[in-house]
């Protein structure tokens, strides 16, 4: 079974809707709930994990650009060693997605020090509301994709491309 923890909202709807367009390598059948879901914490989703049958493998995948934090396992101690955790990338903030996306990357690279990712956007993408009413009309595969091109990717990360089909 496969758990999407997305750190927040913007990654929910992200996941969300490259789920519905079949762009991801999981059908709905192989996610926990059928679905991405925005926690945190496993224990946040114990009462849904605990619906799955004991033996059942489970790969979390926790998608965010937060990922220092290590997940606390404790409260799914008897199923620990059907466990695994993979950290999905997207860092600095998920409004990188669309930056890129726009072709403004280079001109964000020069400002990047002094200014985060989301403020970019709302100055330079014109007609930019918030994360979830951009990425209902544009189709963020390309950019999923160049940004695990443009970033180093770190020892025990994955990248939002990594759960897409070819």
């Amino acid at each position: 079974m496969v758990v999407l923890g997305c750190e927040g909202p913007s990654e929910v709807q992200l996941i969300t809707e490259l789920l519905v367009n079949g762009e991801l390598v999981f059908s709905e059948n192989e996610i926990l709930d059928r679905r991405p879901i925005h926690f945190r914490q496993p224990k946040e989703i114990v009462a849904l994990i605990n619906t799955l049958p004991l033996e059942e493998e489970i790969v979390f995948y926790r998608i965010g650009d937060t990922q220092k934090d290590a997940y606390n396992l404790s409260c799914l101690s008897i199923r620990k060693s059907k466990i695994s955790i993979k950290k999905v990338c997207t860092k600095p903030e998920i409004e990188i997605l669309i930056i890129i996306n726009e072709r403004l990357y280079s001109e964000y690279l020069k400002v990047k020090s002094e200014i985060k990712p989301k403020q970019f956007v709302k100055a330079n993408v014109s007609g930019y509301v918030d994360f979830n009413e951009y990425i209902k009309s544009h189709n963020m595969v390309w950019a999923i994709k160049e940004y695990k091109r443009i970033k180093k990717q770190e020892k025990d990360e994955f990248y939002l491309a990594d759960l897409l089909k070819n």
